[in-house]
């Protein structure tokens, strides 16, 4: 009885926080098509959002909770150093606090019973399935931990991730501007006016890691009160991201402006001060705790941050850098993406985008009416062009310490070109539809670079004549090359110029390199010997593959002789022989199916991958993945999209592999939006629950 009393006010707790939202299973319709993608119905938008939360439970539970848990500073107990990053951020850049203080005043309250909905549905399922839950006592997950899964992500994204990282390994000086996180994405869109069939074609192609917490999960989401969205979404997250509804759709492209900045610190002797508008100031501190999975152990961990007035300061032997990022100081983003799946036409999703909640993301749009649209969106700091924001900033000035962010106006856009298409693969905008249409306009912390997937889409459109057919959209989307005038060739000339005189060991190896006709597809031989190439050419950077592409300095003889000879070793010493098609050397696997996959990093048809050391080949791990393809007219719009698994996380399920030799196979399904359409192919229909 004494225990029963002590534990009254935890229950009272509990049931005060799980009660206070009252969204009924009965209420939602949850039915799954021949693919096991969950078309989600409920009476409200909150009811949509239950059946959502509970559909992707069903099939990625594991994952909803690895997004969750950083609110709760959990993760790094599940995942160690690699769960620890998104604990730590969220309290370095003070997350937490920020969402507890602003939920209320800065969500609107329809949005929030999307949210509070959608909770009560994770927390539904965890109760219903005690054995699937990671932590003890993490449950029950609040609205505002959702919101803090959604701003700390993005604020990683937003570059803040890799400037941890720059930081840490003492790299700084070469992000003039965050690059490569993930591995990019592809977006285009055709006006009526170049389509075979007078229709708006969109593709939404965004690059992410094929699996685990970031891997894209595809659903369709229907209520009665309007919200008919398909498409792609991160684990707990409550609307679709990318994709369309029955009037529009957009696509998501990572931007890579400076969306924040990094500040090295002038410190005094004892460091507990930093120079600054010619006087010592003194730093303020909070405490980061953390809990560290080693092995079997859970070890915890205290960190006191010191607080600039730039930011909170990341402390190492190579100095201390404060970090200033505005998408930390808005929670609104969530809304924006809900407000998005709900926009009807091009003035209703323009209006939304104005919220300007985004942290960053390219927006390509295109709908029923015709309109195509081009947005490089985020919160981007309105800095004085005088000065010198290269990485790191000197942070001894409050001319550096900007309070504003650039307005909507001066962002770099394009709506219905006269050339009829728009595009972005992460490149800058100032390439984004035809050479005579780009914007020249600028900004201090404009993205100036690109990438060979936008100089493969630029050069494609551009050069077509006339209209486009269905398979000269599919031929774009599928490219597998290397453009052989652009920054690949660039970057990588040392390579192609090799003497086979000079390197007699490497003869063969060149020869194979100068016959390559530098694309990725599956059955080549010479791919095989090149893919190994570009991979090894990363060397000691410690950074992704994509960087080679933007480097100022092209690799010099030494570094390309050497990793070509790293590939000529491995393929020698794994197959005895230089002729093997690229598809054998890396593969499609997940459980027990295995494809050969075309494909290279860095070209529309991205595949990144990594070496398993237990299968003994490179295994793709990101790069191309969930992708639609959409047509929009008057009679509504057609959908066609993959997956490069399938719609389960869970190995039991048949639909775990299902699209896997779609995928491969550069083949589609056909989804619907169409209420009775999906009804009567539906493998399963039920409530939450049953």
């Amino acid at each position: 009885m004494k225990k029963l009393f002590l534990l009254f006010p935890v229950l009272c707790s509990f049931l005060f926080s799980y009660a206070t939202y009252s969204y009924h299973p009965e209420n939602v319709t949850i039915v799954r098509d021949s693919f096991g993608v969950p078309h989600v119905y409920g009476k409200t938008d909150a009811d949509a959002a239950y059946g959502l939360a509970w559909a992707h439970c069903e099939d990625a539970f594991k994952l909803i909770q690895y997004n969750l848990l950083p609110a709760k500073n959990k993760l790094g107990s599940v995942l160690g150093k690699n769960g620890v990053l998104f604990d730590y951020a969220m309290q370095f850049f003070g997350v937490d606090t920020l969402v507890e203080n602003r939920y209320e005043k800065d969500l609107s309250p329809e949005f929030r019973k999307i949210v509070e909905a959608y909770t009560q549905a994770v927390n539904d399922y965890g109760i219903k399935h005690p054995d699937e839950i990671l932590v003890k006592g993490t449950l029950p997950f609040s609205p505002q931990d959702v919101i803090k899964g959604y701003v700390s992500v993005g604020i990683l994204l937003a570059g803040a991730g890799l400037d941890l990282k720059a930081i840490k390994d003492n790299l700084t000086t070469e992000f003039f501007q965050p690059n490569e996180m993930g591995s990019g994405s592809n977006a285009m869109v055709l006006a009526p006016s170049r389509t075979e069939d007078g229709k708006t074609w969109l593709l939404s192609n965004s690059h992410q890691p094929i699996e685990g917490q970031m891997a894209w999960y595809e659903a369709h989401i229907n209520s009665d009160e309007g919200w008919n969205a398909l498409g792609g979404l991160f684990p707990g997250c409550v609307s679709v991201m990318v994709g369309c509804n029955d009037s529009l759709g957009w696509a998501h492209t990572t931007d890579y402006h400076n969306f924040g900045d990094v500040y090295k610190m002038k410190l005094s002797n004892n460091h507990d001060s930093y120079w600054y508008d010619g006087a010592w100031r003194k730093f303020t501190y909070k405490t980061v705790r953390l809990k560290i999975k080693l092995g079997t152990l859970k070890l915890p961990v205290k960190r006191t941050v010191p607080v600039s007035v730039y930011g909170p300061v990341f402390k190492t032997k190579h100095g201390w850098y404060a970090l200033r990022y505005p998408s930390a100081m808005d929670i609104r983003g969530a809304e924006q993406w809900y407000r998005m799946n709900k926009a009807k036409n091009l003035h209703e999703f323009e209006e939304v985008v104005k919220m300007e909640a985004l942290p960053l993301f390219n927006i390509t749009y295109g709908d029923k009416d015709g309109n195509i649209f081009f947005i490089s969106e985020g919160k981007i700091p309105l800095r004085d062009s005088t000065l010198n924001w290269n990485r790191p900033v000197e942070g001894i000035s409050s001319k550096y310490l900007w309070t504003k962010l650039l307005p909507y106006e001066r962002k770099i856009k394009y709506t219905n070109p006269k050339c009829g298409f728009l595009f972005n693969c992460n490149g800058t905008p100032l390439q984004a539809t035809a050479y005579n249409e780009n914007s020249k306009e600028y900004f201090v912390g404009l993205q100036l670079f690109t990438y060979n997937r936008n100089e493969r889409f630029s050069r494609l459109l551009n050069e077509h004549q006339g209209k486009f057919t269905w398979q000269d959209f599919l031929r774009i989307k599928f490219d597998k090359s290397y453009d052989d005038s652009g920054r690949y060739m660039r970057n990588f000339k040392a390579l192609f110029t090799l003497e086979a005189a000079k390197y007699p060991d490497l003869k063969d190896a060149i020869a194979k390199i100068k016959a390559w006709n530098l694309s990725g597809d599956k059955d080549d031989t010479h791919a095989g010997l090149a893919m190994l190439t570009n991979k090894f050419a990363v060397g000691k950077l410690k950074l992704p593959y994509a960087f080679l592409m933007i480097k100022d300095k092209p690799l010099t003889e030494t570094e390309v002789v050497k990793a070509l000879g790293k590939a000529k070793d491995y393929l020698l010493k794994k197959y005895n022989t230089l002729d093997v098609p690229l598809g054998t050397v890396q593969r499609l696997m997940r459980g027990d199916k295995n494809y050969p996959i075309g494909g290279l990093s860095e070209v529309p048809r991205a595949v990144d991958t990594k070496y398993d050391k237990e299968k003994g080949f490179y295994k793709a791990t990101a790069g191309d993945g969930y992708f639609q393809l959409m047509k929009f007219g008057k009679e509504g719009v057609e959908i066609n999209t993959i997956s490069p698994f399938g719609a389960s996380t869970r190995p039991e399920s048949k639909h775990y592999t299902d699209q896997m030799e779609l995928f491969v196979n550069e083949k589609t399904k056909p989804m619907s939006l169409n209420k009775d359409a999906v009804f009567k192919s539906a493998e399963r229909i039920y409530h939450p629950g049953e």
